[in-house]
């Protein structure tokens, strides 16, 4: 009876006296370089990562296997092959893939315990992103399953859901960061210049509050129609965050709305000095991320902590409850769903449980009520 092939994997193979230590892929018999030093583990990781995926990525798919008999690599290969055209964002996906891989590239899919997935998200060390890596994972597993890949259930277990971030700014404070995002000067040789480096930060954040929408809705969208993208029509101002044809997630839903007159007046303005996109720099789209956090850490310092882009929609969704908008209008402004508007925000509401406060003050808590005579 032949042995069983081993899977690709690491290897250190020792200095000599004309090389350095450097790790190797030991596959089939063969070593294949990963041009990786001793000291670069997971610069191997990524190698080995790469050189499965590409195997199963080329290899015709075998179907009707058990789990032991089915790589976790060749799923997950499967699984990018067919979402390569969908993914509204194939890079991060691709990034979570090889986060997978580095860990996962030489098992099978028998080896999904509860207990390798809880030494996965240690290993990681960062619990919301290993979540999302192996929410990936399930999704690749059940893909294969419905394919017929393997006729074996796969169970991948999941960390707790760690806390949301609900943290919002008061008005004072977002008016801090677009004065300054306004306000800042580049310099030429030491001295300022009339070039303002971050208005599109501004703008990102005025667009971000009054519209509630997500971040990525935001510095895609553009004044003029163009295929692909979200479109501000500045004549009837209406906000369409989502472009024709795509298929949107129902957690992250993106329905046209009616902008508000105050920001329909900026947007207004900005095209008609020459801006194209809500987020330009240097004559085109950019995602302001980078930009962003280096303003919030600038303006607002020690006060920067849990400040992100994500903020402003929290900002948004919070300022529309305190001002005691209509829940059912706000969440279908804010493209998420009433239950989560209630849960996550409706405190903030000035009705937000009135009657039990009514019950209290007024006496009538604690009391019996009269019972009606026969």
């Amino acid at each position: 009876m032949s042995r069983a092939r081993k899977p690709a994997r690491l290897w250190l193979r020792p200095a000599s006296k004309d090389r350095a230590a450097t790790w190797v892929i030991l596959d089939g018999g063969k070593q294949f370089g990963t041009a990786c030093g001793a000291s670069d583990r997971q610069g191997a990781e990524r190698a080995l990562a790469e050189h499965i995926a590409r195997q199963f990525i080329a290899a015709p798919t075998k179907k009707d296997r058990s789990a032991r008999d089915v790589a976790v690599a060749e799923v997950i290969a499967h699984y990018l092959k067919l979402k390569r055209d969908t993914a509204t964002r194939p890079k991060e996906l691709a990034a979570r893939a090889e986060n997978l891989l580095a860990y996962w590239g030489d098992k099978t899919l028998d080896d999904i315990t509860s207990g390798t997935c809880a030494e996965y998200v240690k290993k990681r060390g960062n619990q919301n992103g290993s979540r999302r890596e192996l929410e990936d994972l399930r999704a690749a597993c059940r893909q294969a399953i419905a394919d017929n890949v393997t006729r074996q259930a796969v169970t991948v277990t999941l960390p707790p859901k760690a806390k949301g971030r609900v943290k919002h700014l008061d008005r004072s404070t977002l008016a801090k960061l677009i004065w300054a995002a306004y306000r800042k000067r580049s310099t030429y040789r030491g001295k300022p210049n009339k070039w303002r480096p971050t208005i599109h930060i501004a703008r990102f954040a005025l667009a971000a509050v009054y519209t509630g929408s997500r971040s990525s809705r935001i510095w895609q969208a553009s004044f003029i129609k163009e295929e692909g993208r979200p479109y501000i029509d500045l004549e009837a101002g209406v906000f369409y965050r989502a472009w024709d044809g795509e298929v949107v997630a129902a957690n992250k839903r993106a329905p046209p709305i009616r902008l508000p007159a105050r920001l329909l007046a900026h947007m207004r303005r900005w095209h008609r000095l020459g801006a194209k996109y809500v987020v330009e720099f240097r004559g085109g789209p950019v995602d302001p991320k980078r930009a962003f956090r280096n303003l919030v850490d600038e303006t607002l310092g020690e006060d920067a902590n849990g400040i992100v882009r994500h903020t402003l929609r929290h900002t948004s969704a919070t300022w529309l409850m305190q001002a005691a908008t209509d829940k059912w209008e706000a969440s279908g402004y804010l493209g998420m769903t009433l239950e989560t508007l209630e849960k996550t925000y409706g405190h903030h509401h000035p009705d937000h449980q009135a009657g039990v406060g009514a019950a209290f003050t007024s006496g009538r808590a604690g009391r019996k009520t009269a019972q009606s005579l026969p």
